[in-house]
């Protein structure tokens, strides 16, 4: 026969003279014809399958002899194998323990969790039936130093998050150490709550300063003391810029390098050529996965260095707009202003330079930790 069979179609071998009849009366039936093969005395005629039953009884009805040899299936036995033993792996794999994430150590060694881990076997392959959930959380209770243990296990990892006792060598103890400054500046307000202030209103310092000394002093010596209190002063934070004329940037070709890495059991098997390009830039995305095993696509693009010319007139109000949001990102939450963003420029041998500076009021003694109490703030609320 001559042409192509159509998979997924009812296949129908006609024996009869009216074949070009029995096609249009199954057409004005609503029955739609597809592939017609034309062979020694015999004619195939694919038809979708939901009218495979009415076309027969057409064809029985038109007294034409015909024979139906509709395929039962079309699914390729090495898709259809191949899909049976991915799944088999699937399920196989997911009733394993290979991973394990510890959360919550800080002063606790967390080799010492794993150890733990370990001793029940949770150290590899395991299957899940066999992880002994609260098992595993008293032996980890039991350590020095964790007062609870959460335990749990979710898909192929099992998680284990412990809560720590306070040490005793971090309870609070007297501070006998000098305040110093933590930035340079010139001094506006000195609060000493004890020890002994080393500077004064107007005085200019620099980081690292002694601003409180850990002591009182009298007339016949002194006497150790802790130092504590609030030193305040007035400093700039600043911003550089310096932009030639001319200079050198890497930017993309339009070359484009394709790689497909093989992720399986955290192991990365990168197939293909070695990367072309001296400079690039690496873009990856996720083409498949199920869990243990994941294909990626990583894209290398080519960077070249090109010349390029600068109008310092016309760039220099982009950077500086863009060096004052730096400098204000900078400047910490508890600084208040005493005035406005300042930038200068300056123009010497084909070069623009810009200096950027802001003039603030806060607190530059060691004692304050700003981070620490905002963290702290947070968790109590």
């Amino acid at each position: 026969m001559r042409g192509v069979k159509r998979l997924g179609g009812a296949i129908f071998i006609i024996r009869a003279r009216r074949v070009p009849y029995l096609l249009n009366r199954a057409c004005r039936a609503g029955i739609s014809v597809g592939d017609v093969l034309i062979g020694d005395g015999e004619v195939s005629v694919t038809v979708p399958r939901k009218c495979r039953r009415a076309f027969a009884e057409l064809l029985t009805a038109e007294n034409a002899e015909f024979r139906d040899e509709t395929p039962s299936f079309h699914i390729r036995p090495v898709l259809l194998a191949s899909l049976a033993v991915a799944a088999l792996l699937i399920a196989f794999f997911a009733s394993f323990v290979y991973g394990v994430e510890i959360t919550g150590t800080r002063y606790v060694d967390a080799a010492e969790i794993r150890a733990v881990l370990s001793n029940h076997a949770v150290d590899g392959f395991i299957a899940k039936r066999r992880v002994d959930i609260d098992a595993i959380k008293r032996d980890v209770a039991a350590l020095e130093g964790i007062s609870f243990v959460s335990v749990g296990r979710k898909g192929c990892t099992l998680y284990v998050d412990v809560k720590e006792e306070l040490p005793a060598d971090l309870v609070d103890a007297e501070n006998h150490d000098p305040v110093v400054a933590t930035r340079s500046g010139v001094v506006t307000k000195v609060v000493s709550e004890s020890g002994t202030a080393c500077v004064k209103a107007g005085d200019a310092v620099a980081a690292g300063d002694l601003l409180i000394a850990p002591s009182y002093r009298f007339t016949e010596g002194e006497a150790p003391a802790p130092a504590k209190g609030e030193v305040w002063a007035s400093t700039v934070y600043t911003k550089e810029i310096v932009l030639p004329q001319v200079s050198v940037q890497s930017e993309r070709t339009g070359k484009v390098f394709a790689v497909r890495v093989l992720h399986l059991f955290g192991r990365e098997y990168q197939g293909g050529a070695a990367i072309p390009y001296a400079q690039y830039d690496v873009e990856e995305r996720v083409i498949f996965s199920c869990g243990f095993l994941s294909v990626t696509e990583r894209r290398y693009y080519e960077r070249a260095d090109i010349v390029v010319w600068h109008d310092l007139d016309l760039e220099a109000p982009t950077l500086i707009n863009k060096a004052r949001e730096e400098l204000l990102s900078e400047v910490p939450f508890y600084a208040y202003a005493t005035g406005g963003v300042v930038a200068e420029e300056k123009k010497l041998d084909n070069v623009l330079y810009v200096v950027v500076y802001y003039t603030v009021v806060q607190r530059i003694d060691s004692l304050f930790l700003p981070n620490d109490r905002q963290t702290k703030e947070a968790t109590i609320g």
